[in-house]
């Protein structure tokens, strides 16, 4: 019996240590993180990032589009804008989100899907302590998606 109950228990730590932990990762910021640290533990897709005088420009590349992506890419920009207003050199940050659409044609191009964009006063004016709760569509200073997302 006890052989029993330490295979079991043996098993059980096997299966739950092989789990995949699927919560987001969370990045300390400190004034050794990057806009690429934090946009890296955000989204999996390929991205590119421009800074030049506390102008960010982040551009995420979305080529596995599905249904209900705009909420996620709206998540998803929320939760990097929060962490960029931790970091002191960015003043205006923007997102820029592009997915393969289907051209007349049938050609699949990389098209600028969604585009979210602050100003350094709007940006500094927002509470980003409780991101998750904040509607980016209405505080941006610059809000801009394309008629394939839907509304």
């Amino acid at each position: 019996m006890k052989k029993l109950f330490y295979l079991f228990l043996l098993a059980t730590l096997l299966l739950s240590a092989c789990g995949k932990n699927t919560a987001p990762k969370e990045v300390a910021v400190d004034k050794n993180t990057s806009v690429e640290d934090i946009v890296g533990a955000t989204v999996k897709n390929k991205f590119t990032v421009e800074e030049k005088n506390g102008i960010v420009t982040i551009s995420i590349q979305d080529a596995d589009v599905t249904k209900g992506v705009k909420s996620q890419m709206l998540k998803d920009s929320t939760k990097i804008f929060a962490e960029l207003s931790k970091l002191k050199n960015v003043k205006t940050p923007s997102i820029s989100w592009y997915a393969p659409l289907t051209e007349p044609g049938g050609d699949k191009d990389m098209t600028e899907v969604l585009n979210i964009y602050f100003s350094e006063e709007d940006f500094r004016k927002v509470n980003w302590t409780n991101y998750e709760q904040l509607d980016i569509e209405s505080i941006a200073t610059h809000y801009h998606q394309n008629e394939a997302l839907g509304h």
